[in-house]
Order: C-alpha cells, then sequence, then structure tokens
C-alpha cells in the first residue's frame, strides 16, 4: 500500500518560510526571500541571529551565550549566484539546549514500525510509544525525560532498550560537541534551529557487541508533529530501519487502545520496491552542523534521492522506501573504514522536498549533520 503525506490535509504542514521562536516574542517575524546579496545573512538573521537573542535569565547561566558569526561571506549578484557559498555561524552548546528546548520538549505519542531492507520489503516489529521531555524548573535548565514502550507487535520486546527516566541538565550534558544523552556516551543530539535533529554517534564502533552505528534523524514540519527515519547496523555489521512518527499530547497518559494517531495516522505498511523522484528543479537553504558547532547556511539545488552520488560512490548503498514519501539512502552493510553517509529525502508534496543526512570521515569520525527544505523552482 502506498502512503504518502499529501494524504494529510494542507493546513497540517503548510508551505511557509523559515522562521521560530525566541526567548521573549511568541514568533519570529517570518519574512519572504529577498534577492541578490542579501539572501544569506536576511536567511542567517531569521534562522540565527533572533533565534538566539537572550534575556535577563542568560545572566544566571554557566554556559556561552549567544553564538559568534565567525565568517561572513560577501555574495554579489543575483539570487542564482548564492547557490554553493556559505554563511558559517560557531554556536555555543546553550544555542542547542535552548534550541531543543524549545521545540522538542513536550509529550510524544506515536508510533514505531521497524523493518530489515536487505532481508525484504515487510515489517518485523512495531512499537506504540510515549516519550516525555519535560521541563523541571522555569528556566528551562533541567529536563525530565521518560520513554514508553508498550503493544508490541512482531518479534517480540527488546529487552535492553532503556527507558529512563533520566535528568539532564544544561550545564552537564549540554557540551562542546552537542547535547549528550545519557542513554549513551556515545551519542550526541545536534538541533538545528528550525526544529530538525541528528541523535547522532560520534564514531562507528566495529567490535562493540551491540551495534556498529545507530542513528536518528528527526524531520519537525510543524510544532506538534515529528518524524524520524533510525538507520543503524547490529554487531554483524548488518542494517535495520525504522519510522518513528509522532504527535504530541497534553499528557504522558497512554491514549487509549482504539487512538491511531490523529495528525499522523498509524498505517502500517511494507517497504516499496521503488518511486518516482519528483519532477522539477528544487532550490532551498541548507544547514550544516559539525562537531565543533560550526553551522554552515547556503542555497543549495536539492540533489535527488541518492544524495548526488556519482554510481561508482553510490556501489554498496540501497535505497529504502518508506511510508510518507520518506525514503533512506545508506550503505547495506556498515561501512567500516570508508568515508560514506546516510541520506533521508522526504518529498512532503509536490512542491517541497526536506533532506536530512548525516556524514562520516573514513576512519569513522562523525563529520556533520546536514538539514535542508527546498522548494520547487522549475
Amino acid at each position: 500500500m502506498q502512503i504518502s503525506i499529501t494524504a494529510i490535509s494542507s493546513p497540517i504542514f503548510p508551505l511557509q518560510p523559515l522562521c521560530g521562536r525566541t526567548h521573549n516574542e511568541s514568533f519570529v517575524e517570518c519574512r519572504k526571500p529577498r534577492t541578490g546579496s542579501s539572501l544569506l545573512s536576511a536567511l542567517t538573521g531569521i534562522l540565527v541571529s533572533k533565534a538566539l537573542k537572550s534575556d535577563s535569565r542568560d545572566n544566571r547561566r554557566s554556559n556561552p551565550r549567544p553564538s559568534k558569526k565567525i565568517e561572513a561571506i560577501s555574495i554579489p549578484g543575483a539570487l542564482e549566484e548564492t547557490v554553493g557559498e556559505d554563511n558559517v555561524q560557531q554556536l555555543t552548546p546553550h544555542d542547542q539546549w535552548e534550541w531543543n528546548s524549545r521545540h522538542h520538549w513536550k509529550h510524544w505519542h506515536g508510533l514505531w514500525t521497524m523493518w530489515k531492507p536487505t532481508e525484504g520489503p515487510d515489517i518485523v516489529k512495531t512499537y506504540k510509544s510515549v516519550r516525555s521531555l519535560w521541563p523541571v524548573d522555569e528556566e528551562r535548565v533541567h529536563l525530565y525525560h521518560r520513554n514508553q514502550w508498550y503493544e508490541t507487535t512482531g518479534e517480540g520486546p527488546d529487552i535492553n532498550w532503556e527507558s529512563g527516566p533520566w535528568a539532564m541538565y544544561e550545564f552537564k550534558h549540554s557540551l562542546q560537541d552537542g547535547i549528550w544523552h545519557p542513554n549513551s556516551l556515545d551519542h550526541r543530539i545536534i538541533q538545528f534551529p528550525n526544529g530538525d535533529l541528528g541523535w547522532v554517534q560520534l564514531a562507528l564502533k566495529p567490535n562493540n557487541p551491540k551495534s556498529v552505528v545507530f542513528n536518528e534523524l528527526h524531520f519537525m514540519p510543524a510544532p506538534n508533529a515529528r518524524v524520524a527515519v533510525i538507520i543503524g547496523y547490529d554487531f554483524e555489521g548488518k542494517m535495520g530501519v525504522a519510522l518513528m512518527l509522532e504527535e504530541t499530547r497534553d499528557k504522558d497518559k497512554r491514549p487509549e487502545p482504539s487512538w491511531q494517531g490523529t495528525i499522523w495516522k498509524h498505517h502500517r505498511a511494507n517497504l516499496e520496491e521503488s518511486r518516482n523522484e519528483p519532477v522539477g528543479t528544487f532550490t532551498g537553504m541548507e544547514m550544516s552542523i559539525n562537531t565543533n558547532l560550526q553551522m554552515s547556511i547556503r542555497k543549495e539545488v536539492w540533489k535527488g534521492l541518492k544524495g548526488g552520488l556519482s554510481e561508482e560512490d553510490a556501489k554498496g548503498y540501497i535505497l529504502i522506501h518508506l511510508p510518507y514519501g520518506l525514503t533512506a539512502f545508506a550503505p547495506r552493510e556498515a561501512a567500516v573504514g570508508k568515508a560514506h553517509a546516510y541520506y533521508v529525502s522526504w518529498v512532503v508534496n509536490e512542491n517541497q522536498v526536506r533532506v536530512l543526512s548525516v556524514s562520516y570521515f573514513a576512519d569513522g569520525r562523525l563529520q556533520h549533520v546536514n538539514s535542508g527544505t527546498y522548494e520547487k523552482s522549475a
């Protein structure tokens, strides 16, 4: 059964310019795109400068405050000439904590579905879940996090999955290379100002008895909805892929059994064998954050479901066509000793594509996480 996000009514995920909340404003003003050399600086101002505006509470916190622009590239000429040029921002640990707090500290209810793409298209298992993230204090420097997994179908429960609760503190867990979640010393949350994030492994672990690498890439299309694609490889290097559909409710109590999602309908579908790419050229803003918390913003053209890799570089990769128009492109087996990336493209509708990707160096170290939103331009 083919499932597309276009089945969801359009007011839920409207096409809109990038904008967000600030410390002391209800919403950042959304501005129309400009042409000419001011494009990147204007969008950077919306995405970063206003999002990082601090208030008097910051004076009582220990982490460094708003990020500094470490490089502002002057881009003369027309809009087309901005493609590929970078505007680089130096973020701080507080930026990461603040953005995560603003977008994700809620009660998330959802459906988790897993496949083993190299073995076949059928669903392996599903869970219903409640992932609750809630501030303990008014200053939002102390986070409570608890996961609940229930109504398992498939191979049965994973007894090694931790559910918390976890206590997290800004001064302890928001670090110079991202937010450390106490569930794993090996991972960091890399948070973007638009709500997208990656919970990503800092380095491959070829000899780990549990898994070589495990990453979650979260799209945030609306304040009350998010969707994560999870890509992992077990200790033998075999791939597993999961889709997490989540939406907010007012409490962390499990809903009645008849609830099957409101924004996301809890469809359970096998992987699709093939999928056509959307027709046309899609252009938009792309953000990249590395492990030094340097964020690059650039105008780019969407490179397709294979992330622009050549046929030679794409050898050993597999396209995984998930429900709701999401497609992952990743190595068939854990790519130990090779530079590689995991791409997730989301065809939201015929006029918009979103992308999250994570890249690794040949020695297995995390290179950066990318987030892009592209509109049809031709």
